[in-house]
């Protein structure tokens, strides 16, 4: 089977768009289309829904492209090593991470990343932390930059334990102590910060042990939003100390006794099968980051 036009189908799934696939893949917009058309006639089925806002797998489609992208990574990681046998440093390496990671590991990672490998293209997707489990399961990225779940079954690399702090408005009476006790959340009006469709689960475990209610005021799972309605006093929360690092907005924050963390680190589907490319960039990740 040609990965060319399997590489073509999962593209213009991804984007939505048979003609953002076409421009992304260097073909032109027709030449895609009879891509599609030539794949589906070789698998006896449709593999694509087109419709006037774009197109999408077929429930089939669906079911095979955790199969298509396996494919796809074999057909890279061979490529690879060819390329590596003659004396070249080139691939892919897709990348799937929160904003906050992005912001502040990323950039210096890439700055060497692209010095040491300037021939291997890194490709990098934001999200949550469940569309980002959910695009290291279906292949979508290789690496994923997230908080480590003790359910993974991926293969992982710890970078840090990222300390929790409670966030304050500085009017709060609290706001100058030095530590905030999770108890003393009880009867605060608790804005909630969702990393996913879900509140981070070390707070919520920790908050159910002191008996504290997370059924806050407002949610949303943009950080910058939450810090907003702190700074207006609508609430405090908790939120991790690297989505702080950095923040311009007006609050006052503080480690939270006892001690909450999360875990951050890289996470593969299988580092024996991880590619020259994503090895290499898990190496200068290490290196970077000061990881042993």
């Amino acid at each position: 089977m040609d990965t060319s036009k399997i590489r073509a189908l999962l593209a213009a799934a991804d984007m939505g768009s048979i003609s953002k696939a076409a421009e992304a893949l260097g073909y032109t917009q027709s030449a895609v289309t009879h891509m599609m058309r030539s794949l589906e006639d070789e698998a006896g089925f449709p593999l694509l829904l087109r419709g006037n806002r774009g197109v999408s797998l077929t429930p089939d489609g669906e079911r095979l492209a955790p199969l298509f992208r396996e494919l796809v990574h074999t057909d890279d990681r061979l490529m690879q090593e060819f390329a590596l046998t003659r004396g070249v440093e080139r691939g892919e390496v897709r990348i799937g991470t929160y904003s906050s990671i992005s912001l502040h590991w990323i950039p210096q990672i890439l700055e060497e990343f692209l010095k040491r490998y300037p021939n291997i293209e890194v490709e990098l997707l934001e999200g949550n932390a469940e569309e980002i489990e959910e695009w290291l399961s279906s292949g979508r990225i290789d690496i994923a930059y997230t908080s480590l779940r003790p359910y993974f079954t991926f293969d992982t690399v710890k970078i840090l334990d990222d300390p929790m702090y409670a966030i304050l408005p500085r009017s709060h009476p609290r706001a100058k102590d030095k530590t905030f006790p999770i108890t003393a959340f009880k009867g605060e009006s608790f804005l909630v910060y969702v990393s996913d469709t879900r509140p981070e689960l070390d707070i919520k475990q920790a908050m159910d042990q002191a008996g504290v209610s997370m059924n806050g005021r407002f949610s949303s799972n943009f950080d910058m939003t939450i810090l907003a309605m702190v700074e207006h006093n609508l609430g405090v929360t908790i939120l991790p100390k690297l989505i702080l690092d950095g923040a311009s907005a007006k609050v006052a924050a503080m480690p939270i006794d006892p001690p909450i963390t999360r875990s951050l680190g890289m996470a593969v589907r299988s580092m024996a099968d991880a590619s020259p490319a994503m090895k290499r960039f898990m190496s200068c990740t290490k290196e970077v980051l000061g990881i042993e």
